[in-house]
């Protein structure tokens, strides 16, 4: 049976960092070795992935070399993705693993609650409704009494104001546990793990300013000139990392590439301001009070000399002279009363120790994908490029199990090895691993619970320290240098050598013996006739057989002819036909898979890998369902163009409920290319994504004059420059949007055919819709234009630019700024039948 193992003083390394070795430069071990020197940290708090000040940042963690870390409350799934059509839970896990590539730019550390991005809101009282106030806020108390940083900074004003409800909570939250974090009676339930801990105070991140012509900085005042106001240049040059913190900050916000926010390096000197908003006075230090040596901790008092001759006697020609020196730091750094920034430190010195020496392991395996009850030979393999003498004792394979973090599973161990590492010899160490056939499959782990609308549910709330997502396998490595241990993890990973890219790595992945690929995730009924869907069955272990089985809503009819599958080896499928008959009325429901084999084990998941260059591959695993929709649905015409727009999901929901969808391309606009279609729908930020469409919309205009119908969807205010251009009469946009998924929905003129023909649409028809009723209204409009529908977040007038339809020529022109781009793909039957007579317009009485 497996047993515990303790993560104790493992090495925590960066996303994807697959091996030790030389991996930093001498200049850069030499930095590292400043930054040890120095104690003290800040917690950096704001709302999402990409609200982050990357400069400030980049400047605390490698010019003040504080240990410095970045809370973002979420991890971003409600935003919009300009690289894929992933949305939700899945743009979540981009985003997450975005802002862990960009803190290993900048040298932060990336922190997380258990908030869920549920989309825009614009007030705090909103946001902290869908996010259980208490229940977040005692995740960021966690994170100040967890991290235990001398200082907080907030992104956001804590006064209400024009902007995101996320942002302004966040600052809040932070300002609130800024004392709650040193009330004893405050989430006692966090203290027997926990100490109480109060920062010397809070201050506000107002945004930079360049600084022009060599003048002296920015003047100290933002919206309080009574409040005191810190500054500090941040545009500084660093030569031991050959940059400047400005230019490492736009390398590490360009890692947010799902928002579009690829930056260019700027040069120069740069300021950063800061207001207090509680605490202690800084009179212009904001680490003033703050011990930032080692004489901050009891028994202590060589560190500092000790770290001082370890700089000065540095030789970059030859580091591993280092050793010596920083064992004997480490000697004396574990006699101390141990804390989070002692655990810190002590790894990144471990990770100093191996770097001087050239230290390379790795530990490979022979594919990247294992299952359950797997058994497996890993190759670890191991160089000392040093004179140093060194040794491996102890070997280690572990699983991660998010409910038992800190702790890990360990499946193999090895000790009293023995292992010599003579200068610059390969040495390889074979560790035969048998995986449990109850090993946890790798998800993030986030989302290995259904989450409620505002909050992840985590297995162990431990999991709020985590710095990086771990690896589900990884090797541990006690290596005896000079007579002193030093443990050093690693992933496991599979080493391919590739043509083109030369050596990759791809980290090992646990996945179920069967998985189960329905072939919709969503399956319209527009009239009671059976459908059928076909369900992949996909083994990944040797030989899979057994049958699949279904269940379903009331009054759903499920019929599997032949359920039975039999899979031969790895990879090897099989797909079985599952035909559904809904109810005569209106339902809505899911229909849930499982995959039974010959030993009566059951495997109900879905597989999916979302891979792009800058995050690697990241599973998703999710039961295996396809949520079933029977429609009360009429419709009007027959053939749909589509000119897509920003993750447009739009034509695969129409082709779903019978329409014939083509995608046509804005080089093939010429004038009659379009008059055998009856509608037009341009997607979302169509004119974001194709400069030039506002060039050909006379080939658009044309087609609506001679009968045709075109719906716009909703376009960015720099729709708003090439309105004269893109519309057939002015409309003029804003940033306008109501974002509360419940605001009430008026029909301003409810006889309108948009709401009679060929579906009777009322208030009914809004309801479950998700994250927004819209975004980017009008402002604005020519007479020409009805606008039908009013509705507006609490305490804001109403909003009317959402739908507004005109008839020009023999046609309709509809721009709607409704959502339908999350309602559509979400199986919405309200969403689906309002759009569906939207493109019914002219093709019925």
């Amino acid at each position: 049976m497996p047993t515990k193992s303790s993560l104790s003083l493992l090495i925590f390394l960066g996303f994807n960092l697959v091996a030790f070795g030389q991996s930093m430069t001498s200049s850069e071990i030499l930095h590292e070795l400043q930054k040890l020197k120095k104690v003290g940290s800040v917690l950096f708090v704001a709302a999402h992935p990409d609200d982050e000040n990357t400069t400030l940042l980049s400047y605390l963690a490698q010019e003040e070399k504080l240990d410095t870390a970045y809370l973002s409350l979420t991890r971003g799934g409600g935003g919009q993705n300009l690289i894929g059509s992933e949305l939700n839970q899945e743009l979540g896990l981009i985003r997450a693993n975005e802002l862990l590539q960009a803190r290993r730019i900048d040298g932060a550390i990336q922190l997380f609650t258990r908030a869920r991005d549920f989309g825009y809101s614009k007030n705090p009282e909103d946001t902290l409704e869908n996010w259980e106030e208490d229940e977040v806020l005692g995740d960021v108390v966690y994170a100040v009494r967890q991290f235990r940083p001398d200082v907080i900074i907030t992104r956001f004003n804590p006064e209400a104001g024009p902007t995101h409800g996320h942002h302004t909570v966040s600052a809040q939250l932070a300002l609130k546990a800024f004392s709650l974090a040193a009330d004893p009676h405050a989430f006692t339930e966090q203290l027997s793990e926990l100490e109480t801990h109060q920062a010397k105070r809070i201050l506000w991140n107002g945004f930079g300013q360049r600084r022009r012509g060599g003048g002296g900085p920015p003047p100290a005042s933002l919206e309080d000139e009574s409040r005191e106001v810190v500054s500090l240049e941040v545009g500084r040059y660093n030569p031991y990392l050959g940059t400047s913190y400005t230019e490492l900050s736009a390398r590490s916000r360009s890692m947010h590439k799902s928002q579009g926010f690829g930056r260019a390096g700027q040069r120069g000197s740069q300021f950063e301001r800061m207001v207090l908003l509680a605490g202690e006075p800084s009179e212009g230090d904001f680490l003033k009070g703050v011990e930032t040596s080692w004489r901050r901790y009891s028994g202590s008092s060589q560190l500092d000399s000790l770290f001082e001759s370890a700089i000065g006697d540095f030789d970059a020609a030859s580091p591993w002279k280092s050793v010596r020196a920083l064992l004997e730091i480490d000697a004396l750094l574990e006699k101390l009363q141990v804390d989070r920034q002692i655990r810190s430190k002590r790894s990144s010195l471990q990770k100093l120790i191996a770097a001087c020496m050239g230290l390379h392991l790795q530990a490979r395996a022979p594919q990247a994908d294992l299952t359950p009850g797997e058994s497996v030979k890993l190759d670890v393999e191991f160089i000392n490029r040093s004179p140093i003498e060194a040794r491996v004792v102890n070997l280690e394979a572990n699983l991660f199990e998010s409910s038992r973090w800190p702790e890990e599973i360990s499946l193999t161990r090895i000790e009293d090895l023995d292992k010599e590492l003579d200068s610059n010899a390969v040495e390889f160490v074979s560790l035969n691993v048998n995986l449990p056939i109850d090993s946890p499959l790798t998800r993030p782990y986030w989302l290995e619970d259904e989450a409620s609308v505002g909050i992840y549910s985590l297995r162990n709330r431990r999991l709020l320290e985590l710095e990086s997502i771990p690896s589900s396998l990884s090797v541990s490595a006690v290596v005896e240098i000079q007579g002193r241990p030093v443990t050093l993890n690693v992933p496991v990973v599979q080493v391919v050598s590739d043509p083109v890219k030369g050596e990759v790595h791809e980290q090992v992945l646990i996945r179920p013996e069967i998985t189960l690929s329905p072939e919709n995730s969503i399956l319209l009924f527009e009239n009671s006739q059976a459908k059928e869907i076909e369900v992949l069955v996909q083994s990944n272990v040797e030989a899979a057989v057994g049958k699949l089985t279904a269940e379903g809503p009331q009054g759903w009819k499920i019929r599997i002819a032949q359920p039975e599958f039999e899979l031969e080896d790895v990879q090897s499928s099989q797909r079985i036909r599952v035909q559904l008959t809904p109810p005569a009325n209106a339902s809505e429901g899911k229909i849930v898979f499982n995959a039974i084999n010959e030993s009566g084990k059951e495997f109900d998941s879905s597989y999916r890998e979302i891979f792009y260059e800058h995050i690697g591959r990241q599973p998703i695993l999710n039961r295996a369902v396809t949520k079933v929709t029977r429609l009360d649905l009429g419709r009007g015409g027959s053939r749909i163009a589509c000119i897509e727009g920003v993750g447009d999901t739009v034509p695969d929901t129409l082709s779903k409920i019978g329409y014939e969808v083509d995608i046509v391309l804005i080089g093939e606009l010429e004038k009659g290319r379009l008059d055998s279609y009856d509608t037009v729908i341009l997607g979302p930020r169509v004119f974001d994504a194709y400069a030039g469409l506002d060039k050909r919309f006379d080939v658009l205009l044309n087609y609506v004059e001679n009968g045709g119908t075109l719906v716009s969807q909703y376009s960015t205010t720099s729709f708003r420059a090439k309105s004269q251009f893109t519309s057939p009469y002015p409309i003029r946009l804003s940033r306008d949007r109501v974002s509360e998924e419940k605001a009430e929905m008026r029909l301003l003129q409810p006889d309108h055919v948009v709401f009679n023909y060929p579906n009777k649409i009322t208030k009914i028809d809004f309801d479950n819709w998700i994250q927004e009723r819209g975004l980017y209204y009008a402002s604005s409009w020519d007479d020409h234009y009805d606008a039908l529908i009013s509705a507006n977040d609490r305490g804001e007038p109403p909003r009317n630019g959402g739908l507004l339809v005109t008839e020009y020529g023999k046609g309709w022109y509809v721009y709607t700024g409704l959502s339908f781009f999350r309602q559509l793909p979400n199986g919405n039957p309200g969403a689906i039948r309002l759009f569906v007579n939207l493109i019914s317009l002219g093709h019925g009485d």
